[in-house]
């Protein structure tokens, strides 16, 4: 079956719209990492990007006509808030706790979707669905090298965690009100509905300035149009396909964030990040397959 996805001249359009749902978050991530140098805030920077997410998908839901009220927008507009948890969650995680041992954590949140929506939907699990979700699982442990080293501070661990099951969530309610008739895009707009009711108030409480230009502004602007177009992709990909498949590829969007590093930041690929890599391929291929 692998040799038949390898000379087919067409991915399935789930696969499809999973790899630009990595592709989108993974190179957001790339340039919220090389952002630091202009000490990004975490207040700030969530309502910065919003102001880009929120255009973005706006037009992306004008583009294809998605621009229709349906009741499962409501879950659209919760994923906005635990988005917006989850991501602060990381922020405090980070402040006690080291990222190569948290962020592999968080990146897990796809076996959280698939267990969701196997137990409470009821997508199948098949033998290569399952041995897939074994290597994406690889793959995101072996690029967190200090996962396993026990020296991580417990409530970083539990925050990660928190996380971890937060993005879980997401994906399953993205999933219910795509199945309720909701648009990707009009989802994926209520979603940043929610992040900017509690961005704002958190940015005014934090009492951190607004930045004004150069890369302070512009980073969180263009994380904003990526992190939007990911979100759409991964919302029409569950059109086409199931949670199981399509979370976990997007999810190994950490693979593209480490091999730009690699060629950008002059980082190291190690053996373990290069097995990472492979991990990654091969379940995509296998993905694909199945």
């Amino acid at each position: 079956m692998l040799g038949e996805i390898l000379t087919e001249d067409k991915l399935p359009p789930e696969i499809v719209f999973a790899l630009l749902s990595m592709c989108f978050l993974g190179t957001s991530d790339f340039l919220y990492k090389w952002g630091q140098k202009w000490d990004l805030r975490g207040g700030p920077f969530m309502l910065v990007q919003n102001f880009a997410y929120m255009p973005t998908a706006f037009g992306l839901a004008f583009l294809r006509s998605e621009l229709a009220w349906n009741p499962g927008l409501w879950f659209g507009l919760l994923n906005g808030v635990l988005a917006f948890t989850a991501f602060l969650f990381i922020l405090l995680a980070m402040r006690r706790g080291e990222a190569v041992t948290l962020i592999p954590i968080v990146r897990l949140n796809f076996a959280v979707t698939a267990l969701l929506t196997i137990t409470l939907i009821g997508e199948e699990v098949t033998l290569l669905k399952g041995a897939a979700l074994l290597l994406a699982g690889s793959a995101v442990l072996a690029g967190g090298s200090g996962i396993f080293s026990g020296r991580g501070d417990r409530r970083a661990l539990a925050l990660a965690v928190g996380a971890m099951v937060l993005f879980g969530f997401i994906g399953l309610f993205i999933k219910i009100g795509l199945g309720m008739g909701a648009n990707p895009a009009a989802m994926t707009l209520a979603q940043s509905l929610g992040v900017f009711c509690m961005a704002l108030p958190y940015a005014i409480r934090s009492g951190d300035p607004m930045p004004r230009r150069g890369g302070a502004l512009w980073v969180p602007l263009v994380c904003g149009v990526l992190t939007s177009s990911s979100y759409v992709s991964l919302s029409v990909g569950f059109i086409y396909g199931d949670a199981v498949v399509i979370a976990p590829i997007a999810q190994l969007s950490f693979v593209l964030t480490g091999l730009l590093a690699v060629i950008f930041l002059g980082e190291r690929l190690s053996p373990r990040k290069g097995l990472g890599v492979a991990c990654a391929v091969l379940s995509i291929l296998i993905f694909a397959a199945a």
